[in-house]
């Protein structure tokens, strides 16, 4: 056959097409998803930092320079706080398209939901990467117990953080009210009760109207308690929090503890001598703590920043100019025990999707997760354009100082809304993101002092509780305590023993009982149940 006719031609011409697809298909093809050279696609749902604030703009600096030095095309997407966010992301779970990377609440009941997507294969184990991102792993993902908690069937589901501020909420107590008073900070419950009866009855902020409390509240039904506003009270007679786990091997409700009628019944002898604000049953947190800026409250409990970081404390320091916020120990019962609370080192967590691993994702993934974890990637996403937004001084701390436009300025919360990715809770760090300042009359407030005040607080780790699912029926079961010990404490129901034994036994119709046997079983495997 000679190649030049025009018989041959076509056949020429179907051999070299043949050819050419097929070396095409051996090669990958030239598109840019099989090009090793290509930028990898990238997508990462969080939640804001900055709720209020937008998203990153369009051309957000931190996309184009994860691109120039990372080879990642970037898609950050912020999930709504809320029902709203546990909607987007259930959504995205039933289509199986959840996001390469992104963000888990460490809710209990978005744990379980979690836990059910790597029952249903959306989400990949984590181990490979931590060889890929070794500073990273070591400075964030080193915890042993964060560690086992995220473990399932061996392989670890999740990029478990610790967070950097554990014990953020205490009591705050009038100082300014004590000392007209002539009073003393209480250290016992008998103290407390006292103190509030004075802040309630002898008009400390001298107005002449009968118009404080002692202590202000609000409850929370997200658990089978009255909420953290009353847990420095159960915590006098050893009980915050919604589990006991003083016995070596067993976990039960605290609850059942003899000990945690006789603090209901303390929290309703405060209600009888009318030292707690009447309307703390039907306060939603906005109202609470307009009241506790209005001066309305010589006690109450708040996280530090909440209370003491500027923006929040310039309304106080407007209405109540001589007033003076500062932390209180927690009275101790009558046994000598006193906790502030109960904290967990739970903090930023990430999951993986499947398609995302194995697509080959994996190494793009830690690649960013490596950069955001110090230098250029830790200051962009954290504090802004250095020189506009930040720069260091010469010991390299960072500064805002003589900066137009510092990355605390309202206008840079879009450009930082992943800095939850970043960061890491130093010292140095701390104090820049929560200033010392002045109140009118001169005072120098600093809110890291009082964060550290906190920290150093008795207070119960419930890391381990983590692992503990929620109960099928778990809305059931806060509704039936919380509105039980709102009955209580208010007289709608008379509180004794006998009340009291059928209100507990009252659990055990709505399957308490079982939850608590699912409860010690979870804390057995992960070999977290206290011995």
């Amino acid at each position: 056959m000679k190649i030049g006719t025009q018989k041959g031609l076509p056949l020429l011409l179907g051999l070299i097409v043949l050819i050419l697809s097929q070396l095409l298909a051996a090669c990958g093809g030239s598109t840019p998803s099989n090009n090793p050279n290509a930028p990898v696609d990238l997508s990462v749902w969080v939640y804001p930092a900055i709720p209020e604030v937008a998203a990153p703009p369009a051309d957000w600096e931190l996309t184009k320079v994860v691109r120039q030095k990372l080879n990642i095309n970037l898609k950050v997407t912020l999930i709504p706080t809320g029902d709203d966010g546990d909607a987007k992301l259930n959504a995205a779970a039933a289509a199986n398209d959840l996001p390469d990377l992104f963000q888990i609440n460490t809710s209990s009941s978005s744990n379980s939901t979690f836990l059910k997507w790597i029952d249903l294969g959306l989400v990949s184990p984590v181990d490979k990467l931590l060889p890929m991102m070794p500073q990273r792993t070591k400075d964030r993902y080193s915890n042993a117990t964060l560690n086992k908690l995220m473990t399932v069937n061996g392989s670890l589901y999740a990029l478990q953080e610790a967070t950097p501020l554990t014990k953020r909420q205490g009591l705050f107590i009038r100082k300014d009210w004590l000392d007209k008073l002539g009073l003393q900070p209480p250290k016992t419950l008998d103290d407390l009760l006292k103190v509030a009866e004075a802040f309630t009855t002898r008009d400390p902020d001298g107005n002449r109207k009968n118009d404080t409390y002692g202590f202000g509240a609000y409850t929370l039904s997200s658990a089978p308690t009255l909420g953290g506003q009353f847990d420095f009270i159960y915590g006098a007679y050893g009980l915050p929090g919604v589990w006991n786990t003083s016995t070596p091997g067993k976990i039960s409700l605290n609850l059942r503890d003899p000990n945690y009628l006789k603090a209901t019944e303390f929290i309703k002898k405060m209600a009888d001598e009318k030292v707690i604000d009447p309307d703390w049953t039907t306060l939603k947190l906005d109202d609470y703590r307009a009241r506790w800026k209005q001066g309305k409250y010589g006690i109450f409990v708040e996280d530090f920043c909440a209370a003491i970081c500027q923006a929040n404390y310039q309304p106080f320091d407007t209405n109540n100019p001589n007033g003076q916020l500062v932390p209180l120990n927690p009275p101790q019962g009558p046994d000598g025990k006193a906790y502030i609370g109960t904290f967990s080192q739970l903090g930023f967590r990430m999951g993986v999707s499947k398609k995302a691993m194995d697509g080959g994702k994996g190494p793009a993934i830690a690649k960013l997760m490596e950069w955001l974890n110090s230098g250029e990637g830790y200051y962009l996403a954290g504090f802004g354009k250095e020189g506009v937004n930040y720069k260091l001084d010469s010991q390299g701390n960072i500064s805002t100082e003589g900066l137009a436009v510092p990355f605390t300025a309202h206008e840079v919360g879009p450009s930082i809304q992943i800095r939850n990715m970043v960061l890491n809770g130093t010292t140095p760090e701390l104090k820049v993101r929560y200033p010392s300042f002045k109140t009118k009359n001169g005072r120098m407030i600093d809110p890291i002092n009082v964060y550290q005040t906190f920290a150093a607080m008795p207070s119960l780790d419930v890391t381990s509780n983590f692992a503990i699912k929620t109960a099928a029926n778990q809305g059931d079961v806060n509704r039936y305590v919380d509105e039980g010990l709102i009955q209580f404490v208010t007289g709608q129901k008379p509180l004794n023993d006998s009340s009291w034994n059928t209100f507990v036994k009252g659990l055990d119709g709505l399957g308490v009982s079982d939850w608590e046997n699912s409860a010690q079983q979870s804390l057995q495997e992960k070999g977290l149940l206290n011995k």
